[in-house]
């Protein structure tokens, strides 16, 4: 079961865009766990959501997802800003599964 997320966003350069769709596809063809939402408001506003088990794996995985070394590390240059403008969080389980209304 996956508790935990990595939460991974950023903006991309309106100019980028059409490469970094193509990159995610084909990232995409890696079969990564990952959903990739974008702001119904802010269109290239991104945001990866990454599954994880535990807060370690999640830790691992955005050292990983941010690092040089990542295959997702092209993304940086289309970043509005720049790669110093990829924010992460981990997130962790609070009140488990609320029903909804």
């Amino acid at each position: 079961m996956n508790a935990y997320a990595l939460m991974v966003e950023y903006r991309i350069e309106e100019e980028a865009r059409a490469d970094y769709l193509a990159l995610i596809g084909r990232l995409a063809e890696g079969g990564v766990p990952v959903s990739l939402y974008e702001g119904a408001d802010q269109p290239n506003l991104f945001v990866e959501i990454w599954p994880a088990a535990s807060e370690e794996e999640a830790r691992a995985c955005q050292e990983e997802r941010l690092s040089e070394r990542s295959p997702w590390s092209g993304i940086g240059g289309m970043v509005a800003g720049g790669r110093s403008r990829i924010h992460a969080w981990t997130f962790k389980p609070s009140l488990g599964r609320l029903p909804l209304a």
